[in-house]
């Protein structure tokens, strides 16, 4: 169970900062590698390619970051229930950094041949196997140093990094496409950005070696290490695998839950950059709007958090689908236009409405669903496969679709449609959570209490 609240240390400054830096630089990675693969390495991986085939082929390579997150959310969720949170967030930050700053460095399709995308997609799948355990990581730090009443705020705080990432990765990429000529962004200017990765991954190992484990962790997430004993036996007793049998039915609703917000963010963030090239739209009004939505997300997902402390993770997180449902079509339409201020109100719709309202809502949602034992593995594991499932493979889904429909943006639409009514409905079937002071543990212990139950005189009589 976890600490009263009474019993808590009083929340520290240090550990949202810690937590929201490293999550930055996770999303300035993971949204840094979605632009390049739409404006560069389609041409420097892929040369020989069509233009879309050859965007399609690098948004492949940006799928298997995604695909890498499963298997790092099952690794580094049994060493966080097991060794502790912080040992994941250094561990997940210096590979993350590592990787992208490898990726600055590596030589061109041109100069090495078919070992460059072979390279590329092995670093890309390190980042996803870091990210597989950063994100998580980081919400569960915050989550089990918050105050019960502060839990949607608090634990919204590491989505904020997705927006503060977004906007240093758009923000970079695009004063290095402005200052420099399509010949030397080609060549070169496309790396500075990656290297960057590297100064930003030193600050944050700096800032995240003084943090101490949680309390809640403490008492009762530590468990014995399981190096000796043979495979089959470590993976039965794995947090992992009890997440499953003890929360089947909370395991399939994280996993359904983010779907609008995972797709919303590469169909919105990162696709449109493709379809804007496809369609002759500059794609500079994208950038620039994509960045404005960035720094508006830094006050609307923690705005929308705490807004589900007072109404509840449900109404916020159902209403942020229904507007990204509602707002597919007309997204393209304005794209369309070609204006920038039409672009601009179509982006701060979809993400800084729809997705920023599912960011703030679902990290605590999703925490209190399970106990500290398996918590970091069963959020770890099943928001990873839910982002592998309808995010990564979103921005390649839907270049196939615009190809498919013969460059016609009305699957795109029907996937994003989908999408989130499979967010709404999923989130619907839950029950709500804020209300209960302990995450919600007690459920799978149920019939241990049914059977407690009916101790009483009338049975005895």
């Amino acid at each position: 169970m976890e600490s009263p609240p009474g019993n808590r240390p009083l929340f520290q400054p240090k550990v949202a900062i810690a937590a929201v830096f490293g999550t930055t630089i996770e999303w300035y990675d993971f949204a840094l590698y979605g632009t390049a693969a739409a404006l560069v390495f389609n041409k420097a991986y892929f040369p020989d390619s069509d233009p879309l085939v050859g965007t399609l082929l690098a948004f492949g390579t940006f799928a298997i970051g995604f695909l890498a997150r499963p298997i790092g959310g099952a690794y580094f969720g049994e060493r966080g229930d097991t060794k502790g949170r912080k040992h994941v967030l250094v561990a997940t930050l210096l590979l993350m950094g590592i990787a992208t700053t490898a990726i600055g460095l590596l030589p061109t399709y041109a100069q090495i041949g078919v070992a460059a995308p072979v390279l590329l997609t092995l670093l890309r799948f390190l980042q996803g196997f870091a990210a597989g355990g950063e994100k998580t990581g980081a919400l569960i730090i915050l989550f089990e140093n918050a105050p019960p009443k502060w839990r949607g705020l608090l634990s919204s705080l590491p989505a904020i990094g997705t927006g503060t990432g977004t906007l240093l990765s758009t923000g970079s990429f695009a004063l290095v496409t402005a200052l420099l000529s399509e010949e030397d962004l080609l060549s070169w200017g496309w790396r500075l950005p990656f290297l960057l990765s590297g100064i930003l991954t030193f600050f944050g190992l700096w800032i995240r070696r003084s943090l101490e484990e949680t309390a809640a962790f403490q008492e009762d997430g530590a468990g014995e290490p399981q190096a000796h004993r043979p495979l089959r036996q470590r993976l039965a007793e794995s947090r992992f695998v009890e997440a499953w049998r003890r929360y089947p039915r909370q395991m399939l609703i994280v996993i359904c839950a983010g779907a609008a917000e995972n797709a919303g963010f590469y169909i919105f963030g990162t696709f449109s950059v493709t379809y804007a090239e496809d369609r002759g739209i500059a794609t500079a009004s994208i950038l620039s709007g994509i960045s404005i939505v960035a720094a508006l997300k830094l006050v609307t997902v923690p705005a929308l958090g705490a807004l589900s402390d007072k109404v509840g993770r449900r109404p916020v997180s159902i209403g942020g689908a229904l507007v990204l449902l509602a707002s597919s079509w007309p997204f393209f339409q304005l794209l369309d236009s070609g204006q920038t201020w039409a672009i601009w109100l179509a982006l701060l719709v979809t993400l800084g409405v729809g997705q920023s309202a599912i960011l703030g809502s679902q990290p605590a949602f999703f925490a209190e669903l399970f106990d500290t034992k398996v918590r970091f593995s069963a959020v770890g594991v099943a928001n990873n496969i839910g982002t592998v499932l309808t995010g990564g493979l979103a921005p390649m889904l839907a270049t196939s679709l615009l190809v498919w429909f013969d460059h016609h943006v009305i699957g795109v639409v029907v996937f994003m449609a989908l999408m989130s009514l499979l967010t709404a409905g999923s989130v619907a079937l839950a029950k709500e959570t804020r209300y209960v002071e302990n995450p919600e543990a007690t459920q799978p212990e149920q019939p241990e209490t049914v059977t407690e139950a009916p101790r009483t005189e009338v049975r005895t009589l």
